[in-house]
């Protein structure tokens, strides 16, 4: 059974907004996208930037640097720059806060 690590209230994102935070000594971009929350590894894995800053369509987070859409359900890329996906780690929301497990 995962572990999970409390990160910030609920309340703090709004939709179609991320939050980049650390956890474990893991770089985590948590996004609200559709009023769903989602947790990824905050690295485009095209040329390693972070994806803080990028904009969410839909349920794609755009990589600020080039572009590079990933979807934040699976980490799966979209588009010809990169094939590899980004981690996403599970979350849970717990009395309003949202806590993530960066087990694996």
């Amino acid at each position: 059974m995962p572990s999970f690590i409390a990160a910030f209230p609920e309340s703090e994102l709004e939709n179609n907004a991320s939050r980049a935070i650390e956890l474990g000594g893991k770089k985590v971009l948590v996004c609200r996208a559709g009023g769903e929350l989602y947790a990824v590894e905050n690295r485009c894995s095209h040329q390693e930037a972070e994806l803080t800053g990028g904009r969410i369509r839909g349920c794609f987070i755009s990589c600020p640097l080039h572009g590079v859409r990933f979807n934040l359900k699976d980490g799966e890329p979209a588009g010809q720059l990169t094939r590899v996906a980004i981690t996403t780690y599970p979350l849970q929301i717990t009395n309003g806060v949202i806590e993530i497990s960066i087990d694996a």
